[in-house]
């Protein structure tokens, strides 16, 4: 949870007079991820009738950079200070997940589409990031069912998702994660939803946590093809 603290701000609009903000300090720096929980080095907030946002600047002592914060604020009651929710942090980090080699080797487009849906989602494009993940999810499953399954490659390649997972894949943490990120995924390319208290958050837990077991899967594999000397 961010901690919240209360700062004072200078109005962009000569009218207006200094104001106070309970706001959410940022827990990392964007630029280089370090942990963070400094006080902002100056605020600024501006109102017109879409309502007031507040802009903070912060110094990352890590770094040695600056980066700022846009906050949406609100105010509970008249008697109360406006709080502040932080709603872009800039500049946007573009870090993505580094994959163990062995993931990397198996599945590289998998990696590819998924740290492109990485960016879409740093990036703000939210309803199209699922998308994505879903497409990342299906390359890595089939790439899993090939190794494992050489003989039917071609098969693979042309089996929906679904049935490729119930045929190809054996083990039932790798089905159970596979299957509901299936099911979230395709919800993020249709109208309806049919999993409404999930969303593509979800979907990326389930498929880092298959990744894992495929990742381990092979560890074992290279681990069993080393014979006593």
């Amino acid at each position: 949870m961010n901690l919240q603290k209360r700062i004072n701000a200078t109005p962009l609009s000569p009218d207006c007079p200094k104001k106070s903000f309970e706001i959410e300090l940022p827990s990392q720096c964007p630029i280089c991820d370090t942990a963070y929980g400094e006080f902002p080095k100056s605020s600024f907030y501006i109102s017109d009738y879409s309502g007031s946002f507040l802009y903070s600047i912060f110094f990352c002592p890590h770094c040695q950079q600056c980066f700022m914060v846009k906050y949406s604020t609100f105010s509970v009651s008249p008697s109360f200070i406006d709080a502040g929710h932080i709603e872009h942090i800039f500049p946007r980090s573009l870090r993505t997940t580094d994959f163990p080699e062995q993931i990397k080797q198996l599945s590289p487009q998998f990696v590819k589409i998924y740290n492109q849906a990485e960016l879409a989602e740093t990036t703000g494009l939210t309803e199209i990031c699922g998308i994505g993940y879903r497409k990342a999810l299906e390359f890595l499953i089939k790439d899993y069912a090939i190794h494992k399954n050489p003989d039917s490659s071609e098969e693979i390649k042309n089996t929906p998702l679904a049935k490729c997972i119930e045929k190809y894949i054996s083990a039932d943490s790798i089905v159970t994660l596979a299957k509901r990120s299936a099911w979230i995924g395709n919800d993020e390319t249709h109208y309806v939803r049919k999993h409404e208290e999930f969303n593509f958050t979800d979907m990326k837990n389930f498929i880092e946590a298959t990744q894992y077991f495929i990742s381990m899967d092979l560890v074992v594999e290279k681990a069993s093809a080393i014979s006593p000397k």
